[in-house]
């Protein structure tokens, strides 16, 4: 395996230093009213991931797009002018901006100093924020977790095919050891699943895509590579499925001879589960979801399809998809870009699962946001 000296050694049996400043809820949101700057996809997660996982009530949202005063659920939605904090508040407030965009932090920085907040910080520096969909209480693991699975983290590590891909392994290693977000190595986010230094061989030409959205990897697909074969798309939630149904008509004729698009998820089985919807995103399977969704397994309803190229963004299923993929990818042997982040033992379990059914697989990872966030695997001959 690894000498004792070696960097995933020294993450798996040293202890991490502690962090320079608070990195997790409890330190930096606990107790202190929470004003919120953002209300994009990224309070989407910000709420998904710690707000309610948390049950963190802000006092307000703020954002420049709020013509005048509202509220979201039923919590108070101004722009910045249109706010007056009580000045108790701001004694003891912490304002976390979750706006992603860094060209916009200065401005957002100032506008809350402004306004007289002293503590401020981004969503992406939480280091809960970056869960995703670990189970509950996963936070408070920290390095005995992993240290107790060092074969098998050590056994998905040895799987990768270049050196770029173990400095990314071990960056977000590092961030879930350590409980702190760690600078991850990372290519444009317009490279997501068509990487332009992985040796992909199989091509595009006819291609799955699960957890298709709103038809933004559809789209980049088409920049990069044109028209293709065919082009099967699996989205279970309504509204997302809305976006790409109408992507899909806005482009009829020239993405795929045969273009096909299922409102389904993606699964090991076909089984009707249920669903938290309307995240955007972050919609995802889960038992208290608000619906009940239909899913399928890819070798039951593409048995024929012959792909090239399958992807998977769907939450944190990935392994049970995969799982109702094992005839596709073993007759096939198509590339596969797998997003490996929702969970912390995806990052090798998934090369673990795919190795085994297919052991000719070489293994890349890259990351696309710097953060544990879209971290995807790709698999190739």
């Amino acid at each position: 395996m690894n000498a004792p000296d070696s960097p995933l050694q020294r993450l798996l049996h040293t202890p991490p230093a502690a962090p320079a400043t608070p990195c997790r809820v409890a330190d930096v949101l606990g107790g202190r009213p929470v004003v919120v700057y953002g209300c994009g996809d990224g309070l989407i997660t910000f709420s998904v991931f710690v707000l309610d996982k948390f049950g963190i009530r802000p006092e307000v949202y703020l954002d420049g797009k709020f013509a005048a005063p509202t509220t979201l659920g039923d919590i108070p939605a101004l722009a910045p002018a249109d706010y007056r904090p009580d000045p108790a508040l701001l004694d003891r407030a912490v304002a976390v901006v979750t706006v992603g965009k860094t060209r916009f932090h200065p401005e957002i920085f100032a506008t809350l100093r402004g306004l007289g907040f002293t503590r401020i910080v981004l969503a992406s520096d939480i280091y809960e924020y970056h869960l995703s969909h670990a189970p509950a209480g996963f936070e408070q693991l920290g390095q005995p977790w992993f240290a107790e699975r060092a074969d098998a983290i050590e056994r998905g590590y040895a799987l990768l095919a270049d050196d770029k891909s173990r400095r990314v392994f071990e960056a977000v290693l590092e961030t879930h050891v350590a409980r702190r977000p760690v600078p991850i190595p990372h290519d444009p986010l317009d490279h997501q699943y068509f990487p332009h230094d992985v040796p992909l061989s199989a091509g595009v030409a006819r291609s799955i895509n699960c957890g298709a959205y709103d038809g933004d990897t559809v789209r980049q697909l088409h920049a990069r590579h044109g028209r293709i074969e065919a082009l099967a798309c699996f989205e279970p939630d309504l509204r997302n499925f809305a976006r790409l149904r109408a992507t899909l008509t806005e482009r009829a004729g020239q993405l795929a001879d045969s273009v096909m698009a299922f409102p389904c998820g993606v699964f090991d089985d076909d089984v009707q589960l249920r669903f938290s919807s309307g995240n955007r995103i972050n919609s995802t399977l889960c038992d208290d979801g608000d619906t009940v969704i239909q899913c399928v397994a890819l070798d039951h309803v593409l048995p024929d399809f012959r792909p090239s190229f399958i992807n998977m963004d769907i939450e944190g299923a990935e392994p049970q998809a995969l799982k109702g993929a094992e005839q596709l990818i073993r007759r096939h042997r198509p590339d596969l870009a797998i997003c490996v982040y929702h969970q912390p033992a995806h990052l090798w379990d998934i090369a673990l699962q795919l190795h085994a059914l297919v052991p000719d697989y070489r293994f890349f990872l890259r990351n696309y946001t710097g953060f544990p966030a879209e971290t995807v695997l790709y698999a190739s001959l």
